[in-house]
């Protein structure tokens, strides 16, 4: 069902960092309501996904889901989500909640999954999947998913995720531990680089043919993949 013809636009005041998504950059957005549809899709049709947005508030601060269908003349405040985000907390955005920070990495940031494995934190890393199945893992495993894929992040079955904005892989890191306040909950060298499992204990004696001199000589614990 289309709007009215006099309809007066819908005005989107979005914040700085939300703002540089947009292309052009830009806070204010006027978006013309000529069709019924819901502040979710119309966000998504500025190319914004929707796991970038941390709050919508109305011209009165009362906060809104993404199911809200814009009236003529709404103004509405867009905001990225506030560090540390709090996983466990429910919102109107995301009424389902996370106990704990898990994440996948597509192939787009592989090198950040694997730095985010060598700090302690589980992380799955996909290369070779489709886009579905790749979100539909995120969802059944309960995983952040992490992606520099503007569409991988706007399907509806995500509901935690990241579009990771720094290019370097350590500065992914950053970005992802200080967004989700995770500094105190590394444990680095615990899980295994290439496969995630997390590392046990082993016997110095077990690996000793595997030691260099130095390596012997200076080192007494030690841990390997199962």
């Amino acid at each position: 069902m289309s709007q009215p013809a006099t309809a007066m636009p819908l005005l989107l005041a979005f914040t700085p960092d939300l703002a540089d998504l947009l292309r052009p950059r830009r806070c204010l957005v006027r978006y013309p309501l000529d069709r019924r549809a819901s502040i979710k899709d119309i966000i998504e049709s500025l190319d914004i996904p929707h796991t970038e947005i941390g709050e919508i508030l109305d011209r009165n601060g009362r906060p809104l889901d993404f199911s809200y269908l814009p009236q003529s003349g709404d103004r509405l405040t867009v905001r990225g989500p506030q560090a540390p985000v709090r996983l466990s907390t429910p919102t109107p955005l995301r009424p389902a909640t996370l106990s704990e920070a898990r994440f996948l990495a597509d192939a787009n940031v592989a090198r950040l999954g694997r730095l985010l494995r060598l700090v302690g934190l589980d992380t799955a890393v996909v290369t070779d999947e489709a886009d579905e199945a790749i979100a539909e893992r995120a969802a059944a495993e309960k995983r952040i998913l992490l992606s520099r894929d503007r569409d991988l992040l706007k399907r509806r079955i995500v509901q935690h995720g990241r579009l990771v904005r720094a290019e370097e892989p350590y500065r992914q890191l950053v970005e992802i531990v200080t967004l989700y306040g995770l500094s105190s909950h590394l444990a680095p060298f615990s899980r295994c680089a290439a496969c995630n499992t997390l590392l046990e204990p082993v016997d110095k004696a077990t690996v000793l043919h595997r030691l260099e001199p130095l390596t012997s000589r200076y080192y007494h614990t030690f841990t390997r993949c199962p």
